[in-house]
């Protein structure tokens, strides 16, 4: 029987705490939605994300913040617009690896 890899997860209470945080905002489908985008698009104003993803603007700025907050996103401002970016890369790798669970 192969041994699977562990996390050391349960020694670290604030990793824990980091890696739940992550999965639960990271798992909401209008984030997915936005971080699918953000992927193809690279970098894009508030706008062009809710107008893709057919959410609210308000809605849009809650997600994109929470995405923030947990380091998944990067914003910079240029004038009156704010535009997104993938900051954290790494996750991309976790949603690959999750959307190939997902087909099984």
């Amino acid at each position: 029987m192969t041994e699977l890899p562990t996390l050391q997860l349960r020694a670290d209470s604030d990793k824990v705490k980091r890696v739940a945080r992550l999965m639960k905002t990271v798992g909401h489908p209008s984030r997915l939605k936005i971080i699918e985008l953000l992927m193809e698009k690279k970098t894009l104003p508030v706008r062009e994300i809710y107008e893709a993803i057919d959410i609210s603007q308000s809605n849009a700025s809650q997600h994109l913040k929470s995405l923030e907050d947990v380091g998944v996103l990067s914003s910079a401002r240029d004038g009156k617009n704010i535009y997104y970016e993938i900051k954290n890369k790494t996750v991309i790798k976790l949603l690959e690896c999750v959307n190939e669970c997902a087909e099984c």
